[in-house]
């Protein structure tokens, strides 16, 4: 592991080989691990948070919303968290404007704290208000902006790990030619930049690949060495796999979906924490509404093999 520091917030992984399973629900809110059994932030270097679908908090239960953002903003410091991702589904209706100023409070959290953050659209929120409230005007002052396609259609960010340049790559919801040759054109640019995929829909939750999931892999994560690791939502449940492509690189490949949680999901968010020097990406789940660190058995906290040093 790297010598302990700050992240600092204004610069704020063809076949199976590990875990693929349908992670059932576990206790909910009784004596179970809670946020002091997440990992001391002495034992990793640098963290990135990671929201899943929040349709059903806009919908009816921001409460959960506001309680993920307001914990990512006050444990930003201690816990090392530097970035959150969305992996889209925001709302559950992309017309309903009731639903997108609730989203827009909650996550103004983040924007007030100038906290940087990036969010992709999954099937709840195209065709709707969507460029409205997170096209690119939102992030014109983020520090992380790379570059945007389409309004923020998709887009990606550059975010400091403790000393490692990483890119967060935010693919669109049903991806067409022009989607996806963007996202190839990014890459090629960039070849020797660690990426990390946030695309709302790739898994089922038996592992296998969902919507445009193998096709993404096809052209997006296969060829492209740089590539580390995909997160996506989308079904609900928790699973995940890591991909063996030969020659010493693994990629995991990560859903998590916790919105058949009662009140939409209890708030469970993700921590995906980077021990750079091991190459470890430590995963653990806690939600601030509940102050419990585990929803579904077996799947949310685990660790697997990403390295984030510059690809060579």
């Amino acid at each position: 592991m790297k010598p302990d520091r700050r992240l600092l917030i204004a610069l704020a992984a063809t076949g199976l080989t590990a875990a693929t399973a349908i992670a059932a629900p576990s206790a909910l809110a009784g004596p179970g691990a809670r946020a002091a059994e997440l990992p001391d932030p002495g034992s990793y270097d640098a963290a990135i948070a990671w929201i899943p679908d929040t349709q059903y908090y806009s919908e009816s239960h921001p409460e959960h919303f506001d309680a993920q953002t307001r914990w990512l903003v006050d444990n930003a410091a201690e816990r090392k968290i530097g970035y959150a991702t969305h992996t889209g589904d925001i709302v559950d209706d992309s017309d309903d404007e009731d639903q997108w100023k609730n989203a827009d409070a909650s996550m103004k959290v983040l924007d007030d704290a100038k906290f940087p953050y990036g969010v992709v659209e999954g099937n709840h929120d195209v065709d709707g208000l969507y460029a409205d409230y997170f096209g690119d005007d939102r992030f014109a002052g983020s520090p992380v902006r790379g570059e945007s396609f389409e309004n923020n259609r998709q887009h990606y960010d550059l975010v400091d790990v403790a000393g490692e340049q990483v890119m967060m790559l935010s693919l669109t919801w049903d991806m067409q030619e022009a989607d996806f040759a963007w996202a190839e054109d990014v890459l090629a640019a960039h070849p020797d930049t660690p990426v990390i995929i946030s695309v709302h829909a790739y898994l089922e939750t038996d592992g296998s690949y969902s919507e445009q999931g193998q096709e993404i892999f096809d052209r997006i994560v296969e060829p492209h060495r740089n590539v580390k690791a995909v997160l996506c939502g989308h079904n609900h449940g928790a699973t995940h796999n890591v991909k063996d492509l030969g020659g010493g690189r693994t990629v995991p490949e990560i859903l998590a979906d916790y919105q058949s949680a009662p009140e939409g999901g209890l708030g469970y968010l993700r921590l995906l924490q980077f021990d750079v020097d091991a190459g470890k990406m430590i995963v653990d789940t806690y939600s601030p509404s509940e102050d419990d660190s585990n929803y579904f058995d077996g799947e949310d906290d685990f660790t697997v093999d990403v390295d984030l040093n510059a690809t060579e």
